[in-house]
């Protein structure tokens, strides 16, 4: 069993019925929702151990985050309840499957206010890690979450750990002017780079996926993958090796969550030491699974699910 280490803000999360308007929806399901989170989750689900660190609210909010993270199995020891700011909130309208509308309630929230001493703390309990995954989401939510991000960087640099980075642009953040640069500023120290064909530009000058995932790898980055939505994923590695695996056919419930699923199944794969097609394989597995049920990660497949897709089999509920 393989250990992870994810930093970020996980919210609570309402959201319509599909096709409903929010000014006229009489019912919203709740939920918990983070990228770094999803990704813990998906990897506990695949039988990999995860630690989350993050800053939530002392409210209800915040106990279901906790909650929610600490039943499917993600270490929450390392999490800090901040009694002065609220846990941040979304409202997530889906319009269509495919089509969401997003209003965000997180200024001033607790989330924001990781910092280097919440990293501090949890490699003094615990450096026993196999991987750090960061995204470029946590640098932009406020200058001390950027130090943060930075300082487990370097520590996991300073370890020998290597470290994963899933750009995941978001441009309503507050420092999303700057994401490009803080990228950039990392790329030298990551080994794993997870970008979307709409955040590649982020990172090269490249557009064409398939050089710009060769141009990075050839900087000594030792996998790029792209993540291309209905068009699959891809990989390049630094020693010269590529990849490609074309998206799975399925029916669309909910898109959000699809990509930080990917990035979980690809990340299993790799823990468990398969070929990169394999990897890309689990990959788009996953996101296939998340995307035809509700919510971020409550679609997410557990091993044995996992395992009977890449199979060719089908699941069957008793």
């Amino acid at each position: 069993m393989s250990r992870l280490l994810t930093i970020g803000e996980t919210m609570g999360v309402a959201v319509t019925e599909l096709g409903d308007p929010l000014r006229t929806a009489r019912e919203l399901r709740l939920s918990t929702a983070g990228a770094e989170s999803t990704v813990a989750i998906g990897l506990r689900r695949l039988g990999h151990a995860a630690a989350w660190v993050g800053v939530v609210g002392e409210d209800e909010l915040g106990a279901r985050v906790l909650r929610d993270l600490a039943a499917e199995g993600v270490d929450t020891r390392f999490a800090r309840v901040d009694p002065e700011r609220p846990t941040g909130f979304m409202i997530r309208e889906l319009r269509t499957a495919d089509c969401t509308r997003v209003s965000y309630y997180r200024e001033r929230s607790a989330g924001s206010r990781l910092c280097p001493a919440d990293i501090e703390a949890a490699l003094a309990v615990n450096q026993s890690f196999d991987l750090v995954h960061l995204t470029g989401i946590t640098p932009a939510l406020s200058e001390s979450c950027a130090q943060a991000v930075r300082v487990l960087a370097e520590s996991a640099r300073h370890a020998r750990i290597p470290i994963s980075f899933d750009v995941n642009y978001r441009s309503t953040l507050p420092g999303s002017a700057g994401a490009a640069a803080f990228v950039k500023e990392l790329l030298p120290g990551i080994d794993l780079l997870f970008a979307g064909d709409d955040e590649l530009a982020m990172v090269t000058d490249e557009t064409d996926p398939h050089r710009a995932a060769r141009e990075l790898a050839a900087r000594g980055i030792a996998e790029v993958v792209v993540k291309r939505g209905a068009e699959g994923a891809l990989v390049a590695t630094a020693a010269g090796d590529a990849a490609e695996q074309p998206a799975l056919p399925v029916r669309v419930v909910d898109a959000i969550g699809a990509g930080d699923s990917f990035t979980a199944g690809y990340l299993a794969a790799r823990f468990d030491g398969r070929s990169l097609t394999e990897r890309l394989r689990w990959g788009t597995i996953a996101a296939a699974c998340t995307v035809a049920a509700h919510g971020d990660w409550e679609g997410l497949p557990t091993r044995a699910d996992l395992l009977r897709r890449a199979s060719g089999g089908s699941s069957t509920v008793r």
